[in-house]
């Protein structure tokens, strides 16, 4: 084969790089539903199509955009506006995920700093931290009204965890080494779990009786049993492990690594790990939060089990994962500062 008829061939398959969807395996080997990620730089959120990575919307949020949750019945996706630094936010924008536009906007008054959110089973009630408020809110997301606030009993209460069955949530208290534990149905105040330095990164099993809590200084995951209220294991060798989350059947975990440039999938049960997913360190940002870091940040996870969604903050992508496999099977583009990543099972309007 000729040197010109070489380079032409590499030319082409430079160029394919371009298209929205950057195939890893087979084109049948594919998530379907739509993702939604946060942009914090932009200000946005990118409504991505899952099955073949195209961008179906960029919509306008509020400062700050951080977190993203869907609703259980997979209409709707909020973001919660954190704000930028000197300018608090207090909104949720809500999205219409079918549509792909923006519903309407949530303000939540004088609770500033939205962060971490879960939807309550029936879609009315979303729980929300406010880290300013130190508490877990609940606001109605028909109306926008707070109808509950329950104290978390700690400081920067950031990222949150509820229960297929919402008798269940768990809040992480950066600030203050603990976790807060609710029972929405029987009391109106947080029980308070000492775990380590600075965890951030939580998640709650569907049955309620575990919760994972990453510390971002000890570069550990603390298992711990909510029913005793304690830790009963540790799972290291982590850089900084950001956020986790399970899967809707309870039997895998999936953790980020910003530092590490890693995501790693764990049994559930048992605790043992199954994969570790090194993400290429190629094409990553200037911008990237961990110098030369791809950053895998934001988790979301599909409903039958399969696949994990995480963000790229590092190189502006989202990344889909066969969980079984262990396996990267393509990445998506999103906006500047990729963060919060959440799944619905529905698949939008073209």
């Amino acid at each position: 084969m000729g040197v010109n008829v070489i380079k032409q061939m590499l030319r082409v398959a430079a160029s394919l790089c371009l298209v929205p969807l950057i195939a890893l395996h087979a084109q049948s080997d594919r998530p379907t539903g739509t993702l939604v990620a946060s942009n914090m730089s932009d200000n946005t959120a990118t409504v991505i199509d899952a099955a073949t990575g195209r961008v179906l919307a960029t919509l306008p949020t509020g400062d700050g955009p951080h977190e993203v949750a869907i609703s259980r019945d997979g209409k709707w996706a909020v973001v919660s506006n954190y704000g930028v630094r000197g300018k608090p936010g207090n909104t949720i924008t809500v999205i219409d995920v079918v549509r792909h536009e923006v519903a309407r906007t949530i303000t939540i008054a004088d609770h500033q700093r939205p962060h971490g959110m879960s939807f309550l089973p029936g879609d009315t009630l979303l729980a929300v931290t406010s880290e300013a408020s130190k508490a877990i809110l609940f606001v109605d997301a028909r109306n926008g009204n707070v109808t509950r606030v329950i104290p978390s009993n700690g400081r920067a209460t950031h990222m949150i965890g509820v229960s297929a069955n919402g008798d269940h949530i768990v809040a992480a208290n950066i600030a203050d080494g603990t976790i807060s534990l609710i029972r929405p149905s029987t009391a109106d105040a947080a029980t308070v779990i000492r775990v380590a330095a600075q965890p951030e990164g939580i998640a709650i099993s569907p049955d309620g009786s575990t919760a994972w809590a990453g510390s971002n200084k000890d570069s550990v995951v603390l298992v711990i049993d909510l029913q005793k209220a304690q830790v009963t294991d540790t799972l290291r060798a982590f850089g900084m492990p950001y956020r986790m989350a399970f899967s809707p059947d309870g039997r895998r975990a999936v953790t980020t690594d910003p530092v590490k440039a890693q995501v790693r999938i764990f049994d559930a049960q048992t605790h043992r790990e199954r994969s570790v997913i090194q993400v290429p360190r190629d094409s990553v940002l200037s911008t990237a939060e961990v110098p030369g870091s791809p950053s895998p940040e934001g988790v979301a996870i599909s409903r039958d089990s399969r696949w994990a969604f995480v963000t790229l903050q590092g190189r502006n992508r989202v990344a889909m994962i066969d969980i079984e496999r262990g396996v990267i099977v393509a990445l998506a583009p999103t906006g500047n500062w990729s963060d919060g990543v959440g799944y619905s099972p529905l698949v939008s309007r073209p």
